[in-house]
């Protein structure tokens, strides 16, 4: 939808006439010269030499191809017809930062509307009449991938007007985020020009070369015609804007179609054949008033391990047309697709009903005429595939895509606007309120009706300024902060930038560091022995910080990670939403690393406090069994080997893997090894794995899987020993009475070469101190042998040095204090840096047994 608009634009006819003659006066000479030079070979090809762009008849429709605009009609150049919405130059425009194109009209009185004096801000314009509008293509078509990225490469496609006014936004494109692109595509209508230069149909022949002889129009071999859109985007008038203009649903269902099929469009030289969708693994229709972030695009669907052969079909995510149309969608600044759902959304494009396509859309999927694009996407392919949007947001809540220029979103507040359609079902999250809701590594940066924030952003994270480089373009300011510009809400947008700057170096720091790992081991990183990390977890609000720390440390080392949680959710404001409820899922988003466990029939939530034992509260064993079950169901395939990891443990997955291969063990082989606790044999059960991190071999947890499917609900049931289903939190002993049962397994202890344990079940500053003697033999150290029988070495000390874990940290930020001590982390944006003033009570042995951990690594023994 469009902001209200007030008055039209002051630029009269009389006014573009006058600077028209007065440019001619200027340029005569020197534009017959150029244009001469430029274009009479091209005036005087053979048509014939066009074969492979243009369609093998014209069309019957003519286009007038006079070089002069009618007397009687208001010029076509006065109005910025993109993507069939029209904006008024000249006009002051009010939260008018992203034009929802769901809707066709903006109701000032639902209190949607930002009455902030500091959000208004000037569209200015020009009156020159360009007449060279011809655009050289870049040389190279397709950017080299290094071995890092080459899995996730980017196809961009904009959907564009080649009109003289426009061709700013092209150049500027291609000169700033455009070149990070795989692949990068404008897609036009077949009607290029405006009223100045006249309107030429690339479908006829006849008006390709008009174009170029008459206006100077040539196209780039980066721009596909789409020849089969039926509903020109030139005869757009005032009177019928919301009608005759958006037909930008049409030209975006036919732009994919050409993508996956290489049908209904062209390029000049052809450059399209044999490119299609197998030629990138994502995609992204993006608008041309937005700036992009390719590389981020490869960062972010690396840390949810997402595949290109899964569904995702994701971006900033708005849900205020559920009420009407039954799905969210993705805001159109910038759409991504993975591979698979494109291909999903090209089948269902090319097969809805196409017999009421002059008719607006009406939530169903089929051709339309209109401007809601990003409602009928995601229409299709719920109807189609059951793909749903995904939002785009980061552990906190931070959005990855900003809808309006970002000075402007850095400052936006959730209580202070209200629940307009920006907010409207959006799980709530504290950034909301406190500022600082935008990503640090983001995928774009939309509303730039102008071209110069596009140069202005490049150098921000791209040149002078990421680069620390001398630059006399640069904004001079008083407080000697270094900016490309004197942005609005400077203070928050200078610190938001330098989040961002420092995020991208750490981001880049890291993937040169896997780079020369993955080189010199001729193999790509973590190629076997992939570790699976499965949470269970509660998703509440005082759990958080815990989720945001795992995935911010160790978490980002699995090669999966994801955390397993009950039906029960807590949102922020304290309430219990069951999302079992269909109605509830659309309130509630969880991120895409978070697993709902459906089938779960005892809430968490129901816990009283005061009971230490048995009752509402012990459903552990439930949510791990039935975890396992999804994940034999859904994700068997993308581990080698699994771990049940506490939320409390810190994990080191690298040394996991190597303690698997210099055991020679293998995946398809049955093992379920830890910490091994026998206290538990002096009751007649066998050995368990303590449940800070236990793990199986793929073989183990299929078997488990086939135990588990067997289970019937017990309601009532709260022993621990016999294998089936329980209410109850020993699911350490259970697993083990199931697997040995059962499958015959043990239970094996993770001991170094010289029997020193590699899992903490405290903290590790206490664990070192542990003394068997000292303490005697309680839990932990009953029924343990004292010394190795082959040695006779004592064992079962306190700690290898390549640890697999360490437990017990109920404070999260210890977990960067671990990061910091192992890994020498850089800060994080975001982060409470709290943890630096951390101690550990036991410094001395602490400090003595890291050292040693990073030496060993260091040695490579």
């Amino acid at each position: 939808m469009t902001a209200s608009r007030s008055g039209r634009s002051g630029i009269t006819l009389r006014r573009i006439l006058i600077s028209t003659v007065i440019i001619s006066f200027l340029s005569g000479a020197w534009f017959v010269l150029i244009f001469h030079h430029k274009y009479s070979k091209l005036v005087t090809q053979d048509v014939s030499s066009m074969n492979g762009w243009l369609p093998e008849h014209e069309s019957e429709t003519e286009i007038n191809t006079e070089n002069q605009s009618r007397v009687d009609e208001e010029p076509v150049a006065d109005h910025p017809f993109i993507r069939g919405v029209k904006t008024d130059p000249g006009v002051v425009l009010k939260d008018a930062d992203y034009e929802d194109e769901s809707s066709d009209s903006y109701d000032d009185d639902t209190g949607q509307q930002i009455e902030d004096s500091q959000n208004i801000f000037e569209t200015e314009t020009t009156t020159t009449a360009t007449i060279s509008t011809t655009s050289e293509a870049p040389q190279s078509q397709l950017a080299q991938p290094n071995s890092m990225t080459e899995k996730n490469r980017l196809y961009c496609m904009v959907p564009f007007i080649w009109s003289p006014r426009f061709l700013h936004s092209y150049h500027a494109i291609h000169a700033t985020w455009g070149k990070r692109c795989h692949i990068l595509r404008f897609f036009i209508d077949p009607i290029i020009g405006d009223s100045l230069v006249g309107y030429y149909n690339m479908t006829l022949a006849s008006d390709v070369i008009a174009a170029a002889k008459n206006a100077n129009l040539t196209l780039p071999n980066d721009v596909v015609v789409l020849h089969d859109i039926q509903r020109p985007w030139h005869t757009c008038r005032e009177e019928n804007e919301a009608k005759t203009c958006r037909n930008i649903w049409e030209k975006i269902w036919r732009s994919w179609v050409y993508v996956v099929s290489g049908k209904g469009g062209s390029t000049p030289t052809s450059i399209d054949v044999g490119v299609g969708a197998h030629s990138s693994e994502w995609f992204v229709k993006v608008d041309s008033d937005t700036f992009l972030f390719p590389e981020n695009l490869s960062r972010y669907v690396k840390s949810r391990n997402w595949s290109y052969d899964d569904h995702h079909y994701f971006g900033h995510v708005l849900n205020h047309r559920v009420k009407d149309r039954g799905v969210p969608f993705v805001a159109g600044a910038a759409v991504f697709f993975s591979r698979a759902t494109l291909l999903a959304a090209a089948d269902s494009f090319q097969n809805m009903p196409m017999e009421s396509g002059d008719e607006e859309e009406d939530g169903t999927c089929r051709d339309a005429w209109t401007g809601a694009e990003e409602v009928v996407t995601a229409v299709c392919l719920k109807d189609h595939s059951n793909i749903i949007a995904e939002p785009a947001i980061d552990s906190l809540g931070r959005e990855e895509i900003s809808l309006a220029p970002v000075d402007n979103a850095i400052a936006y507040n959730r209580t202070a606007h209200g629940e307009w359609w920006f907010w409207e079902g959006k799980n709530r999250f504290p950034c909301h309120d406190d500022g600082d809701c935008l990503a640090h590594l983001p995928l774009a940066f939309h509303g730039y009706k102008e071209s110069e924030p596009f140069f202005d952003l490049e150098k921000e994270f791209y040149g002078s300024i990421m680069n620390g480089e001398e630059d006399e373009s640069l904004a001079k300011r008083n407080d000697d902060k270094i900016a490309s510009r004197n942005w609005f809400n400077f203070q928050q947008t200078h610190e938001y930038f330098e989040r961002i700057r420092a995020a991208m170096r750490v981001a880049a720091k890291e993937e040169e560091s896997d780079l020369k790992f993955s080189t010199a081991q001729n193999l790509p990183t973590h190629k076997k022995n992939r570790l699976y990390c499965m949470v269970p977890f509660i998703f509440a609000r005082k759990y958080m910080p815990s989720y945001q720390a795992i995935r911010n440390t160790w978490g980002k080392r699995c090669d999966v990670l994801k955390f397993f949680v009950d039906p029960i959710v807590e949102n922020d404001e304290g309430n219990f939403i069951d999302l079992r409820q269909s109605q509830n899922g659309a309130k509630m988003v969880l991120p895409q690393d978070v697993i709902v466990v459906y089938s779960i029939r005892r809430p968490w939530h129901m816990c009283d406090s005061k009971k230490k034992r048995g009752g509402a509260c012990m459903n552990i064993w439930e949510k791990v069994w039935r975890s396992w079950l999804w994940i034999d169901d859904n994700d068997i395939d993308k581990g080698d080997w699994f771990v049940k990891v506490d939320s409390d443990s810190y994990l080191f997955p690298e040394n996991v893997r190597k303690y698997v291969e210099e055991n020679h063990w293998s995946p398809d082989d049955h093992h379920y090894f830890g910490h091994k606790l026998r206290h538990t044999e002096d009751w007649r059960q066998p050995p368990i794995i303590a449940g800070s991190a236990v793990f199986f071999s793929r073989a183990t947890v299929k078997g488990a899987a086939a135990i588990f499917r067997e289970f019937k609900y017990e309601e009532q049931n709260t022993l621990a020993r016999k294998c089936m289903d329980a209410y109850t939190s020993a699911e350490e002993s259970l697993t083990a009475v199931c697997l040995k049962q059962h499958l015959g397994i043990d239970a094996e202890h993770t001991l170094d070469d010289m029997g020193n344990e590699l899992i903490a079940v405290s903290p590790i500053e206490d664990s070192l101190l542990w003394n068997r003697t000292e303490q005697g033999e309680w839990w932990y150290w009953k029924n343990k042998p004292r010394t190795d029988l082959k040695t006779g070495r004592e064992i079962h000390n306190c700690c290898g040095d390549f640890p697999i874990a360490f437990h017990g940290y109920k404070d999260p930020l210890w977990f960067y204090k671990l990061e910091d001590e192992l890994y020498e982390m850089d800060d994080l944006p975001g982060v409470s840096d709290k943890w630096k003033k951390y101690k550990w009570h036991n410094i001395g042995n602490t400090k003595r047994y890291f050292d040693q951990i990073t030496k060993a690594r260091n040695a490579g023994v």
